[in-house]
C-alpha cells in the first residue's frame, strides 16, 4: 500500500487565558493542565527550570521546552502520538503558552493549538479529530477567550426579543472567525442532547447557542427563511461568512434524529476542524524572540569544560565538583536535546509550508468550485478538476455533510481511467445535492426522476438472483454494500461507475469511483 509522508494540518486553535480568580498562579496553574493532560505520573513531572522529554505509555513522544524572563514566558510542548488504527499514521499535537507584559504591568496570556497528522494510507479518508482534553483542563482555571468571545461549558440561551440582533450582529458579522453552534428545543420539550453534553462535546471549536421551539419561528424571519434557520431539535453550524443571502447548503444542518447518533456529531466535528485549519493563524511575532532568547539561554548554561580538562590532567575532584560535573553535562545533554528536538520541528514546519504551496492551486480550483456552488448542476464550473481523484477529493470537501466517501472510493478514483474528470465532478456533485434534499425532506420524487432530470443515467441495486454482488466495500471493522450506481460510458475499463448507497439521514455513502465492477455466478 501506498504510504504518503505529508504533513496535514487537522486543527488550529487560538485563545486568550484569564485567570478565573487573582490568586491563581497562572503559570502554576498552565503546569498542572498540561500534566493533567498528558497523564504524567510522579517521575515525568513537567518543570518551568528546565526542558526534558519523555517516551509516555501509547507510543506517544514528549518535548518540553520552557523559557521565563522578566515577565515574559515561553513553553512549547510538542506530543507526537501513532494513530491507534493505522500505525502508519502519525499525529502531532504542538501546544504554544506565551505570556507578555503589557502597559500597566498587566499580563497577557495566551495558548496556540496545532494538530496536524503525517503519513497513512494514501487517498484514504480524513482521521476523526477531536478537540484536546488540555482545553477542559485549562477551563478549570482560566477562561478561554476567543477573537469573538469566551467559550462557554453550557450554551447560552437566546430570547426571542434578542434574535435581529443576534442574527445581525453575530451571524452576519464580517468579522467572526468562530463557527456558532446553535442547538433547538423539541417541540414537545426537552433536547436531544442535553446542552451541557453538545457544549462539552463542540468545546473550543465553536461557540454554542440554545433556542427554545417557541422561538424558533422568529429566527427562521431573522434569517430569511426555513432554508437557513434551525428548528425542530435539530443544530446548525453557521460558519463564518454567513450572511442573510448565503447558500444554505454551506453552514451544516444536523435533523433532530441525526443528531443522536454520535457518529453524526463526530462528522460536524471533522467539519469544524476543517474550518478553523482554513482560518489565518500564526504565532504573535514576539513567540520567535522569546524562542531565540530561549535557545540563547539554554547554549549559555554553565559547561563543563574546565572540569573535564582537570579529569584529564589528573588532578583529584571531590565529591561536590564530581557532582557538579554531573549535573552541568546533564543540563548540556538536555539543552542539545532540545535544540535538535526544535530543529527537527522548524523542519517539519518547512516542510509542512512546502506543501502547501504545492497545493495552493487545487485548493483554489476547490475555493472558486465552492463560491459557484449556486450554479445549476448541469453547469459545470470553469475550473475544472484534473483528475477524477480530484473530483472525489472535491466532493469530499464540499458535500462532506451529505456524502461519506469510504476508503475504496479513493483508491479506484485514482486507478481511474475515465478521460472526463469534469463529467466526474458533475455525476458527484449531482450526487451531493441530491443527497441534501433527501435530508431536508425536499426530494419528494424516486430516484431514477430525479437522477433523469438532471441527466445523470442512474441504476439501483443489482436485481439478478442468479449472480452474487461484488458491491461490497470496507468501512472501518464493517463491510458495506454499495449496489446502486451512477453510469456514463460503456467500455468496462475506461467508462464511469459510481457505487453508493443510502444512509439512514437521507445521504448516501460512497464505495466506489471509476472502473466497473463485474457481478459473478453464484457458486
Amino acid at each position: 500500500m501506498e504510504i504518503t509522508t505529508t504533513v496535514q494540518p487537522r486543527l488550529a486553535l487560538h485563545f486568550d487565558l484569564t485567570p478565573r480568580t487573582a490568586a491563581t498562579d497562572a503559570d502554576s496553574a498552565f503546569l498542572a493542565a498540561c500534566v493533567a493532560w498528558l497523564g504524567l505520573d510522579q517521575g515525568q513531572q513537567l518543570s518551568w527550570d528546565t526542558p526534558s522529554n519523555h517516551t509516555l505509555d501509547g507510543g506517544r513522544i514528549l518535548r518540553w521546552a520552557p523559557f521565563r524572563q522578566d515577565g515574559s514566558a515561553l513553553a512549547d510542548i510538542v506530543v507526537h502520538a501513532p494513530d491507534p488504527l493505522d500505525r502508519a499514521l502519525q499525529w502531532s499535537t504542538h501546544v504554544t503558552y506565551i505570556v507578555t507584559t503589557v502597559a500597566g504591568g498587566t499580563q497577557h496570556r495566551q495558548v496556540n493549538i496545532r494538530v496536524s497528522t503525517e503519513g497513512g494510507a494514501a487517498n484514504g479518508a480524513p482521521p476523526p479529530v477531536r478537540p484536546p482534553r488540555l482545553l477542559s483542563e485549562l477551563d478549570a482555571a482560566f477562561t478561554l477567550v476567543a477573537n469573538d468571545g469566551p467559550l462557554q461549558r453550557v450554551p447560552t440561551q437566546l430570547e426571542a426579543g434578542t434574535l435581529d440582533a443576534f442574527v445581525r450582529f453575530v451571524l452576519c458579522d464580517p468579522a467572526r472567525t468562530m463557527p456558532v453552534l446553535l442547538l433547538t428545543e423539541l417541540p414537545d420539550g426537552g433536547y436531544v442532547l442535553p446542552p451541557e453534553q453538545f457544549a462539552s462535546e463542540m468545546f473550543g471549536l465553536g461557540l454554542c447557542f440554545q433556542l427554545r421551539h417557541s422561538d424558533t419561528f422568529a429566527l427562521s424571519d431573522a434569517v430569511g427563511g426555513h432554508s437557513r434557520s434551525v428548528f425542530l431539535g435539530s443544530a446548525r453550524a453557521y460558519l463564518p461568512g454567513f450572511t442573510l443571502e448565503a447558500d444554505p447548503f454551506q453552514h451544516p444542518l444536523i435533523l433532530a434524529r441525526a443528531l443522536a447518533l454520535p457518529g453524526e456529531r463526530r462528522r460536524l466535528v471533522q467539519r469544524l476542524a476543517e474550518v478553523s485549519v482554513a482560518r489565518p493563524f500564526s504565532d504573535p511575532v514576539i513567540a520567535d524572540t522569546l524562542r531565540d532568547l530561549r535557545s540563547a539561554a539554554y547554549s549559555s548554561r554553565p559547561d563543563a569544560s574546565e572540569a573535564l580538562a582537570a579529569a584529564e590532567s589528573g588532578m583529584e575532584m571531590d565529591k561536590g565538583q564530581m557532582l557538579t560535573l554531573v549535573r552541568q553535562l546533564e543540563e548540556a545533554v538536555r539543552a542539545a536535546e532540545g535544540e535538535l528536538a526544535r530543529t527537527r520541528e522548524r523542519l517539519n514546519e518547512s516542510r509542512q509550508a512546502l506543501d502547501a504551496e504545492r497545493a495552493t492551486a487545487r485548493a483554489l480550483r476547490t475555493t472558486l468550485a465552492a463560491h459557484k456552488e449556486r450554479q445549476p448542476i448541469a453547469k459545470p464550473a470553469s475550473d475544472a478538476p484534473q483528475s477524477v481523484l480530484e473530483a472525489v477529493e472535491r466532493a469530499q470537501a464540499l458535500y462532506s455533510d451529505a456524502l461519506r466517501l469510504l476508503p475504496a472510493a479513493f483508491a479506484s478514483s485514482k486507478e481511474s481511467e475515465f478521460p472526463d474528470p469534469d463529467t466526474a465532478w458533475t455525476y458527484l456533485k449531482a450526487l451531493g445535492e441530491v443527497g441534501r434534499r433527501r435530508q431536508d425532506r425536499a426530494l419528494g420524487r424516486p430516484l431514477g426522476e430525479v437522477f433523469a432530470d438532471l441527466d445523470v443515467d442512474y441504476s439501483p441495486g443489482p436485481n439478478d438472483p442468479a449472480r452474487k454482488t461484488p458491491y461490497i466495500f470496507r468501512d472501518g471493522d464493517r463491510d458495506v454494500e454499495c449496489a446502486d450506481q451512477l453510469r456514463k460510458g460503456s467500455n468496462p475499463v475506461t467508462c464511469l461507475r459510481i457505487y453508493f448507497a443510502s444512509t439512514e439521514d437521507g445521504g448516501f455513502v460512497i464505495g466506489h469511483v471509476g472502473r466497473q465492477i463485474d457481478t459473478l455466478p453464484k457458486a
